[in-house]
């Protein structure tokens, strides 16, 4: 598979263009960002140290090819066992050429090597005409590996413009995710 992302780019637009039929090209809709999230698991279970966490976001920042960003919690909950300031999570927001690039490899690469793979739900559409995606394991990633450090799950979101959720579904099914 030789597509490089300027060609993946094209071949969106023109498919858009001929399945909406819309005059401005400004009202067309598109993909705006590529959110990935990754609970850190603090709090009463404690599921990842410290050491966990900055192997998480290193791996995070090889799969995307940008900085991954800690997030931390802004209030104590008790219940919880979850102090202010603890890191629960890692985030990166991904947009432009960086977002596509991480979409092929997704697409191409990540998704089959899933174990007992049969493709995505086209159920995972919000009211707002954003669709969700939850990967169980990283390791489907060829920069995490099999032999990696940690093993986490991580949360794909893709945030569109411009759509309602019926839009949303056919841009999901033209941005070539498989779809069943």
């Amino acid at each position: 598979m030789n597509l490089n992302t300027e060609e993946f780019i094209n071949q969106l637009k023109s498919s858009i263009l001929t399945s909406f039929g819309k005059l401005n090209p400004m009202a067309y809709p598109k993909l705006s960002k590529i959110s990935i999230n990754v609970g850190c698991g603090a709090g009463a279970n404690k599921k990842y140290d410290t050491k966990d966490r900055e192997a998480i976001a290193k791996y995070l920042e090889k799969i995307t090819g940008q900085k991954a960003a800690l997030i931390s919690s802004n209030k104590s909950i008790s219940g919880f066992k979850l102090r202010a300031g603890e890191v629960v999570g890692v985030k990166v927001t991904l947009r432009g050429k960086n977002m596509y690039d991480f979409l092929i490899k997704l697409i191409y690469v990540a998704l089959p090597r899933t174990r007992d793979f049969r493709g995505l739900s086209a159920k995972h559409v919000d009211k707002s005409g954003n669709y969700s995606l939850g990967i169980k394991s990283s390791t489907i990633f060829p920069e995490v590996g099999f032999d990696a450090e940690v093993s986490f799950g991580l949360q794909v979101n893709f945030v569109f413009e411009n759509t309602t959720t019926d839009q949303t579904e056919t841009l999901v099914k033209l941005l070539k995710l498989p779809i069943v």
